[in-house]
């Protein structure tokens, strides 16, 4: 005679994986970041400099200014130019990549072109920036897009580069025309690089950013931290430091999470 089991056991056990990954919190990395708080704390304390205050005043001008809206508008300034000039740059570059990695005579045509302008330092450009457009988000936007276009131009320009010849004979003998190629087969297979590109280019449009609102004093997270160190109001300026280190660490985990979902097929052993 056997013995069934009862519901919701041996089926559980046997026949079913957990749908979702747990997320291991890093308990390492924030015992490290409480132990090195805690150590800046005494040491600034014990030093008692004015352009040392302990992270402690630090946490007081970061909350002041967050709820009288100082930091906040500042923050969404900063954000919209961070967000535009990215959008732009992975837009142009992922066509520009695209046209470059599949046409040779494409290639040959500009490329004493963009090996001019690709070593060019993006800040050098920021007063030509601004007698063309003036002061303001305009030229912020340009310049960060400008110095994230080549990351992505080139991550895809090497994925299209990769992609099997086979595999685009293969579509062709189906009849399909050379747009749904490099759609169907040479983007999905570009796709990985095209996200490394833009995971690069989204640390460089922040700094960017952050390095025009300085030079420029138009507004943002970078003229915040300009005015308060000129008001020597150092606290303020190194809650404006902080919130730009948080927020390159949010537009990091953005992408990750971008490249987690569209390259689900493809996470070498990421559950591990």
């Amino acid at each position: 005679m056997t013995v069934s089991a009862p519901a919701g056991t041996a089926g559980t056990a046997v026949g079913r994986q957990p749908t979702r990954r747990r997320r291991r919190v890093n308990v390492r990395g924030a015992a490290f970041v409480v132990g090195l708080v805690l150590a800046l704390e005494i040491v600034t304390t014990a030093v008692g400099s004015r352009f040392l205050p302990p992270p402690s005043r630090i946490a007081v001008a970061l909350v002041d200014r967050f709820a009288d809206g100082t930091l906040v508008t500042a923050l969404l300034s900063t954000i919209g130019s961070v967000a535009a000039g990215l959008a732009i740059a992975s837009a142009a570059g992922v066509v520009l990549g695209l046209l470059l990695g599949s046409s040779d005579r494409v290639y040959a045509t500009f490329r004493w072109v963009i090996e001019f302008l690709r070593p060019l330092p993006s800040v050098s450009l920021v007063p030509f920036a601004i007698l063309l457009f003036g002061v303001g988000p305009t030229t912020t936007i340009a310049a960060a897009a400008y110095a994230a276009l080549w990351p992505v131009v080139f991550n895809t320009y090497y994925g299209v580069r990769d992609c099997n010849p086979v595999s685009i004979d293969s579509a062709r003998t189906f009849g399909l025309t050379r747009l749904d190629v490099m759609r169907r087969v040479v983007l999905p297979n570009a796709l990985p690089g095209v996200l490394t590109g833009i995971r690069v280019a989204s640390a460089i449009a922040l700094i960017l950013v952050i390095t025009v609102e300085l030079l420029t004093a138009a507004g943002g997270v970078g003229y915040f931290i300009s005015f308060m160190q000129g008001a020597i109001r150092v606290p303020e300026m190194y809650a404006g430091v902080l919130v730009v280190g948080v927020l390159g660490y949010l537009v990091a985990l953005g992408v990750q999470a971008l490249e987690r979902r569209l390259l689900f097929w493809n996470r070498h052993g990421e559950d591990h």
